[in-house]
């Protein structure tokens, strides 16, 4: 608006003459006479009727001596008149008459035109080259005003004002209008006596009634004489200036100086209702008008209001926004908006414009803190300390270092709190129980990352302090026997979880019925059988009460097999067909088990039963090739070999690869020969030796081939079949042959490695086609492994698995794909694990071998192949936590993958409920994200609140979260919230991760 009332001002004092349309009256037909009467005309200003006779006089003449004075003319006409060519013309005339007698005007009248089209900088460049003096009076003047505009608009007023004062001296044209640029000049530049001095005589002037009273009242009230800034705005606001000077009355202003004087003598309504006008009216309000407007509404009671509008004030910084984040907090605090208030007073408490506010700010910064139990970033700890350092006079000290032990005792902060209790010389009994439980809960956060010795180390930490809270002692014990169990260290872990049960005294409590549990399994994997009953037995009377079936079942099939390993068959089969009836994932186990206890009890029928029951309830447990095996089993000790042939054959037909079917096809090659059906023999034992060929049971069917064509006096048969075999396979041994690797084999059992390489390796290179070439390549295999050799584990396992049916496939495949993997070879993992797969002869196997599947796939980004091996792998109903996480973050990032984000829904909000870990931190913020996306943006900003809240040691994506909450804000058009959460990641955060340029890049758009 002042930019605007300025130009008012500039253009109706310096706009050019009009001029009439004057018409020739005559003929003039000699130069003479043209140049006199258009001479005539320019001296009369007739530009119109002198531009065509000067046009005329040049055109018609080359050499008169006014030719120059003629040309001079019709160059000011150009000004005169306007043309926009004006200034070209005007260079044009002083390149061609550089000695003329008019450069001096030409230069002003090019300034001036300058002036006219806005370009000031030009007009004072061309002003400098001319001497106004010079000009007459009143075009003297004329340039001396716009002069000074041009200063002014440039904002030099030092030589603005001295030209304005130049000019006010003699001129009574621009004697008005320069007393007010001149009073404007000393206003902007705080000189208000003699800013007043100026404006005073103008106040009534019609030109200057509808603004120089804002200026006085203005002015007043920064000379605090609010009774005269008061009447100057009421006067003003009463008179009808918006008609008679439309689009450059300062009426808002006058509303808003009245709402300042309200609001400086407390009367807070009044001011508000100016406030309103002011805010109604104007385009752009000041700064302090908010901020004085949202105190006015702080000091009212309405908080909502106060909170909104002192919102658009701290947009920079300095100490207005200090003070206007301070009451954000405190408004916000009404609202029971604890944590928008924690970010207020968080920025005020960062800026240092005023000490007094700053330490009102952080002290209220540290009470919501604590009360919110907010630690995303450490805060919680390091607010109280910093208080503490940066106010250590403070009325607030005592009542901050009180709440301090209390963080130490409930913080999230873990890390953080353990390292300002450090800091710490003679810490009170509180501050070591607070310590206690601090390193109990890194330890539980290490174990939640599936960190299993740097849990042991916090949890050993935890427990060395003693016992100032004995739950604390007596979890991190039982803690540290999980982490030892997870580790394979079972009497490390029996003894924390017998020190548990010591020292723990909450006998309801679920740690304390799975510590029972536990130790069953500590007994029973060190095959401790009675040991082991005992504990599985107690906790099963323990947990019938909780009714977790899941576990519950599994107890009683460890009892079960507890009593099955002592042959106390009878109490086996009773706690087995306990755990099935209970109806959980892991029946088939219990199915089973029954069907062996049954044989042993010579309950053939029986045992057939139910692993034909098995097979109908449970089509894809891993028991179903050994159910199958065992029913052909059955009926072999039930002397029917007809039906146990038929049971075999399924196997082989289903299970080719197993190594179950080879030894079901062995058995029908044996079934055959105790027949005397002597063909179908020899065609079962070839299928054997040809399809398993590398197999014992390619061996021995062997063997009972010579035996038969032997019998049958068939041997010429029998050695063109030996000769014919792949491989050239020997069965047996010659003398020199067995010596050769048995003496290999007795220098590995001594432990002397290097020694027995060299053998096997001289064996190998002795008898290359050894009977016991596989074994020696197995050994080697196992010597590599031991001495780190990548290239010779390749090397052997290669040779072992040339017969895919060997004693040894497993073990090669399984080291064949962990070298593989660990060299980043996952394609050839991958080919490698899904042989595992079918080849595996026990539930662990499978499971290692569906887990490499998984990760290679993961690992190749075949989302496909990912999602079917996670799907395969969480049916397990044995899964750990940790494999079980690690399978559903896999299938949800190959979900989202395949931009299929709902589908990923499911396993990212399971993943989210734990955000220790760093699967459900990161699965936390997909959530949200996928909430963003789907433009659910309520859903999103509640699930990252909640994520802020829930806090996580993975401190990145929680970082991310704060981010993507800015976005949700942005798209909400709450722009302020987005502010708020930025600027206090970016205050909070460490990390060297790229999130610092994400907060850059975002605060630059909002400042836009």
């Amino acid at each position: 608006m002042k930019d605007r009332i300025l130009r008012f001002i500039c253009i109706s004092f310096c706009c050019l003459p009009l001029v009439g349309s004057a018409q020739l009256t005559g003929r003039v037909s000699s130069p003479s006479d043209l140049y006199k009467e258009g001479r005539e005309m320019f001296l009369q200003k007739n530009y119109t009727v002198a531009a065509p006779l000067l046009k005329a006089f040049v055109k018609q003449t080359a050499t008169n001596d006014h030719l120059m004075e003629a040309e001079y003319m019709l160059t000011s006409l150009g000004y005169e008149l306007q043309d926009k060519n004006c200034i070209e013309q005007i260079n044009a005339y002083l390149n061609k008459y550089p000695d003329n007698p008019y450069s001096n005007r030409l230069y002003a009248l090019m300034a001036s035109a300058y002036f006219f089209e806005e370009k000031y900088n030009e007009a004072l460049a061309m002003f400098g080259s001319s001497r106004l003096e010079w000009l007459g009076n009143e075009e003297r003047d004329d340039m001396t005003y716009r002069k000074a505009i041009s200063y002014l608009s440039v904002g030099n007023v030092s030589q603005a004002a001295i030209w304005f004062e130049t000019l006010r001296g003699s001129s009574s044209k621009y004697n008005k209008d320069c007393s007010y640029y001149i009073g404007y000049i000393r206003y902007t530049q705080g000189r208000y006596e003699e800013a007043l001095t100026a404006f005073l005589p103008l106040q009534n002037d019609e030109k200057y009634k509808s603004f120089v009273p804002y200026y006085i009242a203005e002015i007043y009230l920064q000379q605090k004489q609010y009774d005269q800034a008061m009447k100057m705005a009421k006067d003003y606001l009463e008179a009808p200036y918006a008609s008679v000077f439309p689009g450059t009355t300062y009426a808002y202003e006058m509303h808003r100086i009245l709402g300042e004087i309200y609001y400086t003598g407390g009367d807070y309504n009044n001011a508000l209702t100016r406030f309103d006008n002011y805010m109604a009216e104007t385009p752009q309000p000041q700064r302090s008008a908010l901020y004085m407007q949202g105190m006015s509404y702080y000091q009212t009671g309405v908080y909502s209001k106060a909170a909104s509008t002192l919102g658009e004030v701290v947009t920079v910084s300095d100490a207005l926004t200090q003070n206007a984040y301070l009451h954000l907090g405190l408004s916000y605090l009404q609202l029971m908006e604890k944590n928008k208030a924690r970010m207020a007073f968080e920025q005020a408490a960062a800026s240092n414009a005023d000490m007094k506010v700053k330490e009102q700010a952080a002290y209220n910064y540290a009470l919501c803190i604590h009360e919110t139990s907010f630690s995303a970033f450490g805060e919680s700890v390091t607010v109280f300390e910093r208080f503490l350092n940066d106010f250590p006079h403070s009325a607030y000290k005592e009542k901050i270092s009180s709440y301090l032990v209390d963080v130490y005792l409930n913080t999230r902060s873990y890390e953080a709190a353990l390292k300002s209790i450090e800091r710490i010389s003679k810490p009170s009994t509180q501050i070591m129980e607070a310590k206690q439980k601090i390193l109990f809960q890194l330890g539980a956060q290490s174990f939640a990352n599936a960190a299993f010795p740097q849990a042991i180390d916090y949890f050993n930490q935890s427990i060395v302090l003693g016992t100032y809270n004995r739950q604390t002692h007596a979890d991190a014990c039982y803690w540290r026997g999980e982490s030892y169990y997870r580790l394979d260290k079972m009497q490390e872990a029996a003894r924390d979880f017998s020190e548990y049960l010591r020292l723990n005294k909450q006998t309801n409590a679920e740690m304390y019925t799975l510590a029972h549990y536990n130790l069953g399994y500590t007994a029973f994997q060190q095959k401790h059988y009675t040991q082991a009953l005992t504990w599985f037995e107690k906790y099963t009377r323990l947990e019938k009460q909780s009714h977790n079936n899941t576990t519950l079942a599994d107890a009683y099939n460890r009892v079960g097999d507890c009593y099955f390993y002592v042959r106390n068959f009878g109490e086996a089969k009773h706690y087995y067909s306990q755990a099935e009836a209970l109806d959980t994932p892991a029946g088939d186990y219990s199915f089973y088990q029954l069907a062996l206890v049954s044989g042993l009890q010579k309950d053939y029928a029986g045992k057939i039963t139910l692993l034909n029951r098995l097979t109908g309830k449970y089509p894809s447990s891993p028991y179903l090739v050994n159910a199958i095996y065992e029913r052909g089993r059955s009926y072999v000790l039930m002397e029917n070999n007809q039906q146990a042939i038929l049971a075999f054959n399924e196997l082989v037909e289903k299970y080719p690869n197993s190594p179950v079917s080879r030894k079901a096809a062995a058995e029908i090659g044996l079934l055959y020969y105790q027949d005397g059906a002597y063909e179908q023999a020899i065609a079962s034992y070839k299928k054997v030796v040809q399809e398993y060929s590398g197999s014992d049971e390619a061996r021995l069917a062997m063997r009972d081939l010579k035996s038969i064509y032997i019998d049958m006096n068939r041997v010429d048969e029998f050695a063109a079949l030996a000769a014919s075999l792949p491989g050239n396979i020997r069965f047996d041994a010659s003398e020199q042959d067995s010596l050769t690797y048995v003496a290999a084999e007795r220098v590995y059992a001594r432990g002397k490695t290097e020694q027995a390489k060299e053998s096997f390796e001289k064996y190998i290179l002795s008898y290359p086609e050894g009977a016991f070439g596989l074994n020696a390549h197995y050994y080697l295999t196992l010597i590599a492994k031991e001495q780190g050799s990548y290239d010779r584990i390749l090397l052997h396992t290669s040779k072992l698995l040339e017969y895919p049916n060997s004693p040894f496939t497993e073990e090669a495949l399984i080291m064949r794909g962990e070298v593989q993997f660990n060299s980043k070879q996952y394609k050839e993992a991958l080919s490698v694990y899904k042989q595992l797969k079918e080849k595996a002869a026990t539930p662990e196997r499978r499971l290692l071998a569906e887990t490499g599947i998984l990760r290679t796939a993961y690992l190749l980004k075949e989302d496909v192949e990912t999602i079917h091996a996670a799907t395969a792998l969480l049916a397990n109903p044995k899964l750990t936590p940790e494999l079980s996480n690690e399978a559903t973050y896999y299938r949800a990032k190959a979900y989202l993958n395949q931009q299929a984000g709902q589908t990923a829904m499911p396993d990212l909000k399971l993943l989210a409920k734990d955000t220790r870990n760093l699967y459900g931190a990161e699965a936390k913020y997909l959530v949200a994200e996928q909430l963003y996306k789907e433009r659910k943006y309520q859903d999103a900003e509640k699930e990252l609140l909640n994520f802020i809240d829930m806090s996580t040691p993975h401190t990145y994506w929680l970082a991310c979260g704060f981010i993507l909450l800015s976005d949700v804000y942005v798209a909400m058009g709450n722009t302020l919230d987005a502010r708020q959460y930025l600027l206090s990641l970016q205050q909070n955060y460490e990390g060297n991760d790229g999130i610092k340029s994400m907060i850059e890049s975002r605060l630059k758009k909002l400042k836009k």
